[in-house]
């Protein structure tokens, strides 16, 4: 399937799944998202996904932006997911923090994270940038653990955004990279991540939604 037909499948799907994604305006400094799973009994499931799209209008912009999942109960699951695009104008300091966890200790359980962060900028402005992921099993037996994190700080001279279309493909691509890092051997999660083209989907979508004159994207993915 080819690129287009896919963010046409994705989106469909987004829009039957999600409410529509709103770019919001703040004049604060500090923007912090965290999505967190954390299944409490024996056999259940917990998934949280979250987003946020906001401009930010203060003199300093730092962005933080976590998808923890931890699973420390016998065959139970926790699934995180973020998405983070923050659009920074004058800000004169700025930074960004990107970060995906996943904890497994139990006995056949599965714990699994995914964060994606977009920082915009403009030409001649410079960020501050981590993208970090982490993924341990502890005293476990028969579990697993998937992290990845992906991080793009975008340069465009224009007043460009995601538009709801492209915001909800955004948050698609990262349930889908959730769904692929959920099944499988380690070996087969690691490979079916690299090779799925999903930094590269995401790429591509930023490219075509914001019309950049540069970019800086980093991949990582952890697993246990």
């Amino acid at each position: 399937m080819n690129l287009s037909r896919r963010l046409q499948a994705i989106t469909v799907v987004a829009s039957l799944v999600m409410g529509a994604s709103v770019l919001t305006f703040r004049s604060g400094q500090d923007f912090d998202l965290v999505a967190s799973a954390n299944p409490a009994t024996a056999g259940s499931s917990d998934t949280d996904r979250t987003a946020m799209f906001e401009r930010a209008r203060g003199k300093r912009a730092q962005a933080d932006a976590v998808a923890t999942a931890t699973a420390t109960c016998d065959s139970c699951s926790a699934s995180a997911s973020a998405v983070q695009v923050i659009y920074v104008n004058k800000a004169k300091k700025r930074t960004a923090d990107n970060v995906a966890n996943a904890w497994s200790s139990c006995s056949n359980c599965r714990a699994t994270s995914v964060s994606v962060q977009v920082v915009v900028v403009r030409p001649g402005a410079t960020v501050t940038a981590r993208n970090r992921a982490f993924a341990v099993n502890a005293a476990c037996s028969g579990c697993t653990t998937s992290a990845v994190a992906v991080q793009i700080v975008v340069v465009t001279s224009k007043h460009r955004a995601f538009s709801r279309h492209g915001r909800q493909q955004l948050e698609a691509m990262a349930r889908e990279l959730e769904a692929q890092l959920s099944t499988g051997s380690k070996a087969a999660r690691l490979t079916a991540t690299k090779n799925s083209g999903g930094l590269a989907d995401i790429e591509a979508l930023v490219r075509k939604e914001l019309k950049p004159t540069s970019l800086k994207p980093q991949l990582t993915v952890k697993t246990g």
